[in-house]
C-alpha cells in the first residue's frame, strides 16, 4: 500500500547520496572555503557541503542556496537538497526560483523528483497568489508524487481556494492522494468539506483513510 510520498521520494535521495553523511556549517568553514567547495568538480563533494548549510538561515546562506538550485546543470542529488532547504529557510526569495522549477517542463520531464521537492517546498509561502495556483496546477500532474506533493503543501499553506480540486481529489485511485486530500483538508479547515469528509470516513475502502477523515473532521468540526 502507497502512503505519504516523503519515504519514498527520500528512498531515491538516499540512494543518490548513500556515501555522503550530512554535517553542519563549523567556525572553521568559511564563506570563501563553502563557495569553493560548491564550485568543487567532485558532486559528493557538492552535496555535503549544501548539507551543511541545513541549520543556517542567514542571507548568505540562501544566496548560496539560490544560486545552487538555480544551476541547471547540478547534479540532481545537490539541486534537491539545495531545494529541500530553501524551503526550510522560508526566504521569499526562494519563490522566484522555486516557481520556475516548478514550472520547467523539461527539467521535470527528465527528473519528476525535483518538481516534486520544489512542491514541497512551496509549501513553506503563504501569501502568494502565484505558488497557490502553482500548486493547484501541480494537482494534476502527471507524476503521482508531484500531485502527493501538490496537495499537502496546499494543505500547508491552507488555500482555500484549492479546497474544491483537493474534494475530488478525494476519488482519486490512488490511496496516497486521497490521504493526502484528507489531511490538506483538516489543515485547511474550510467547512465546505465536511460533507466529503463524512462520507470518505463512513466508505472509503482503506482503514488509513477513514481513520485520518474521521480526525479531519474533528479538527473541522471544533473550530
Amino acid at each position: 500500500m502507497a502512503y505519504p510520498f516523503f519515504g519514498r521520494v527520500f528512498a531515491f535521495l538516499v540512494l543518490a547520496a548513500a556515501t555522503v553523511v550530512p554535517s553542519t556549517v563549523s567556525a572553521a568553514d568559511s564563506l570563501q572555503k563553502i563557495r569553493e567547495d560548491l564550485n568543487n568538480m567532485d558532486w559528493e563533494v557538492r552535496l555535503a557541503t549544501v548539507q551543511k548549510l541545513r541549520n543556517s538561515k542567514d542571507e548568505n546562506t540562501v544566496n548560496l542556496l539560490l544560486a545552487v538550485a538555480n544551476t541547471r546543470s547540478e547534479r540532481t542529488s545537490v539541486k534537491i537538497t539545495a531545494i529541500e532547504l530553501l524551503g526550510e529557510a522560508g526566504d521569499p526569495r526562494a519563490i522566484e526560483i522555486l516557481l520556475p522549477i516548478f514550472n520547467d517542463a523539461t527539467l521535470n520531464w527528465d527528473c519528476p523528483a525535483i518538481k516534486t521537492y520544489a512542491a514541497v517546498a512551496l509549501g513553506s509561502f503563504r501569501g502568494d497568489a502565484r505558488v497557490v495556483d502553482a500548486l493547484i496546477r501541480g494537482i494534476g500532474d502527471q507524476e503521482l508524487l508531484t500531485r502527493e506533493a501538490s496537495i499537502q503543501s496546499l494543505g500547508r499553506i491552507r488555500s482555500a481556494k484549492a479546497v474544491p480540486l483537493i474534494l475530488s481529489a478525494l476519488s482519486d485511485q490512488h490511496v496516497s492522494i486521497r490521504l493526502s486530500a484528507v489531511n490538506a483538508l483538516g489543515e485547511i479547515g474550510d467547512p465546505r468539506a465536511i460533507p466529503d469528509l463524512q462520507r470518505i470516513a463512513v466508505s472509503d475502502i482503506d482503514p488509513v483513510v477513514k481513520n485520518q477523515a474521521k480526525t479531519a473532521l474533528d479538527k473541522l468540526q471544533k473550530k
